[in-house]
């Protein structure tokens, strides 16, 4: 599909562009179509909290769960071919919703099940792994405007829905726009994404020399203050870094969290006072404010410790979600939503890259895969847990606290980590050539 040549331009950039495309359609259309769609199928099929949040835990479950083996499938058959597969899942799975689904257990079988796994597949476990072949110096930089197409999907999808079902009124329509989208993204996917610099003949960030940081001493001291590994880490070394599995208990606050406001945020802001479209529009508002915090990240996370940006970012899921569990008023409810997405998009975007640059390119497919299948399993009971709290007790608030603590919890525990290293490091080859290389 490639033609090599040394003198293209860098083609990063473009792929940039289509990866931003296909994670907004994957991840974002997939997950706030779950989140508006579904409070109106509930309503017109009668079902309860937790046969809902079931619904969106199984989703969250299986978006997360499968990693190992999305990182196995990227290995084998390629980020292009693992891109393709994903957005005809969701392709597949948006028709079911749209024609067949009629029943709890079809809805928990076709969203959790089908779309998950479609999430699971072209979602950001294969975007990531993506970005961080490409990019090394710059990977804050293009991390972050990469993982924004989620942030403005969502900021567009929440109240664009909703429109669909109020104009037409059936929440099965808003699914046929999703399928379309995604089979846009499929022939975007197989036509414009590349696997690694070297099939244009290029190196990761387009440089020269990625690895002469003589040459380029803003560079330089940007790598000075941002720890990014010369070692080179593989998957057993990583499952035997205590700092990992401790960067994993801090990321169970975070899917908690995001998962709970996506799955019953608008249930728990109707029960609150407030209408769906209100809610709808809360739900743009906090991935605007998300947004927001991702272009600043973007642009200072390769010269501003990624740890203490995810110290912030749980910071702020706490407060917001404490405030969120009773916001009786707009005053209260504006800062609350605004505070949880900045927590959320600040804290993944800063995970991503505290993994990537701590244990390097080589081992990128394993830590964001197994990264994610861990927090999808602890996150996806959040939204089951408060489901049944609310069927029993009428509210979901007691769970809300529980998650606003485990943030905090989080935000502790990152402040005593340092970056880890091999016992024995294996330095005979440096990560931006494994990263050229596409290892």
């Amino acid at each position: 599909m490639t033609i090599k040549t040394a003198d293209r331009p860098f083609y990063g950039w473009k792929l940039a562009a289509v990866l931003w495309f296909a994670l907004a359609i994957n991840y974002a259309l997939s997950t706030y179509g779950l989140s508006i769609l579904n409070v109106h199928m509930g309503d017109e099929l009668q079902l309860n909290r937790a046969t809902q949040g079931s619904a969106f835990a199984l989703f969250m479950l299986m978006t997360g769960l499968p990693g190992p083996l999305v990182a196995k499938l990227i290995d084998n058959a390629g980020i292009r071919t693992t891109l393709v597969l994903g957005n005809i899942g969701l392709v597949i799975g948006a028709v079911a919703m749209a024609t067949i689904v009629t029943t709890s257990w079809m809805l928990i079988m076709i969203a959790g099940l089908v779309i998950g796994s479609a999430n699971a597949i072209a979602g950001p476990i294969t975007i990531q792994a993506s970005v961080t072949r490409w990019f090394y110096r710059r990977r804050a930089l293009a991390m972050g405007l990469v993982l924004s197409g989620s942030s403005i999907a969502g900021m567009i999808a929440a109240p664009l829905l909703e429109g669909v079902v109020a104009e037409t009124g059936s929440w099965r329509n808003g699914w046929w726009l999703i399928a379309a989208l995604a089979a846009i993204a499929v022939v975007v996917c197989w036509r414009f994404v590349v696997e690694a610099p070297v099939d244009l003949d290029q190196n990761p960030d387009g440089d020269a020399s990625v690895q002469d940081h003589e040459a380029a001493p803003v560079a330089a001291a940007a790598a000075a203050r941002v720890h990014l590994t010369q070692e080179d880490w593989l998957p057993r070394d990583v499952l035997r870094s205590g700092v990992f599995w401790a960067l994993l208990i801090c990321s169970i606050g975070v899917s908690a969290a995001f998962t709970i406001f996506l799955a019953q945020g608008v249930l728990h802001m109707r029960d609150l006072g407030f209408s769906t479209a209100l809610a709808a529009r809360l739900i743009s508002l906090s991935v605007g404010a998300g947004f927001a915090a991702h272009l600043m990240i973007g642009f200072i996370a390769d010269r501003v410790d990624p740890r203490k940006i995810f110290i912030a970012g749980l910071v702020f899921q706490g407060s917001g979600m404490a405030l969120f569990a009773g916001a009786k008023s707009l005053a209260l409810l504006y800062p609350a939503v605004a505070f949880l997405g900045i927590g959320a998009h600040t804290s993944i975007l800063a995970i991503v890259m505290v993994f990537g640059n701590w244990f390097g390119a080589r081992a990128a497919p394993f830590v964001f895969g197994f990264g994610s299948a861990f927090s999808a399993a602890f996150g996806a009971l959040a939204p089951v847990a408060s489901g049944y709290c609310y069927d029993l007790t009428g509210t979901f608030v007691p769970v809300l606290y529980v998650v606003s603590a485990l943030c905090f919890m989080g935000a502790g525990i990152l402040a005593f980590l340092k970056p880890p290293h091999l016992l024995q490091p294996l330095v005979a080859v440096t990560e931006p050539e494994l990263t050229r290389r596409g290892a």
